[in-house]
């Protein structure tokens, strides 16, 4: 699905969210005042909420599209009811609470949302010492080190560096 579809395909699941949990708090919420977008870089979460505390507050809930791509519909899922609880959290709260304290927990646990989100996207970039072997960095993009590895030292041995693709990364769709 590209990154479009991603967004409406999860805005229309938090519309199902509601329904099947309405003893739940997010049952409250109001989705309208839910923006829905999809980040292409986004790959060290799987998503994030952004709350402006206006009145009423809005808040825009932003999903790894590189995280989609590896992890699939079903795990996707999970974080948006994770973000959906955030939404909760941030109205009820504004800045008095901790983002995963025990009422993020109770509220989590009323839609069965994960605690913790999801792995980080592998790099699509490894940068090794030539050398020793020794992991020295991973990249999500190409830059000069991926690019010319052989002018840049490893901190470990001092050695040209060496790069390895991740030939199962998601990628990046552009739309």
């Amino acid at each position: 699905m590209s990154r479009t579809e991603l967004a409406e395909t999860a805005e229309r699941y938090a519309r199902e969210v509601q329904e099947t949990y309405q003893q739940s708090p997010i049952a409250d919420v109001e989705l309208a005042r839910v923006d829905w977008k999809v980040s292409p870089q986004l790959c060290r979460a799987g998503a994030y909420c952004e709350t402006l505390l206006d009145d009423p507050p809005e808040h825009t809930i932003v999903l790894s599209y590189p995280g989609y791509r590896s992890w699939g519909w079903d795990r996707m899922k999970g974080i948006i009811r994770h973000e959906l609880v955030h939404v909760v959290i941030n109205e009820e709260y504004e800045d008095g609470v901790t983002a995963h304290g025990p009422e993020f927990q109770d509220v989590a646990d009323s839609v069965d949302a994960p605690l913790r989100g999801e792995d980080p996207v592998p790099y699509r970039y490894q940068l090794y010492c030539s050398y020793c072997g020794a992991l020295i960095d991973g990249l999500y993009k190409a830059s000069d080190r991926t690019q010319n590895p052989e002018e840049y030292q490893s901190p470990c041995c001092e050695t040209t560096l060496q790069v390895e693709t991740n030939s199962d990364w998601p990628g990046i769709a552009t739309e």
